[in-house]
């Protein structure tokens, strides 16, 4: 996943509640330091650099684990959530293949 896909993620993971501001998830969703997305966001070269996988394994299991204790409304919010995290690895994924 790349930096702008994170990035995409957090708008719609703090859209729905999960997160109240880029701080928030770099430190709770993802394990990193606060400034995490930060980075991404205001270095250029950043924004399309790869995500770590443990970093999107980290944010994936969390979404996963709060998902199986949420009623079907906001379940299904965050399955899209987990949708768009496995959409995101198979592109880069993909776009490394061909480099």
């Amino acid at each position: 996943m790349t930096g702008y896909m994170l990035l995409r993620i957090y708008i719609r993971m703090r859209e729905i509640g999960l997160t109240r501001s880029k701080r928030d998830f770099a430190a709770r969703w993802l394990g990193r330091g606060k400034t995490y997305l930060r980075d991404f966001e205001f270095r250029d070269s950043r924004i399309a650099a790869s995500v770590p996988m443990r970093t999107v394994t980290a944010l994936r299991t969390r979404l996963c684990a709060l998902a199986s204790r949420m009623p079907a409304g906001i379940c299904m919010e965050i399955d899209a959530v987990i949708d768009t995290i496995d959409q995101g690895v198979a592109v880069t994924n993909l776009l490394a293949r061909r480099h």
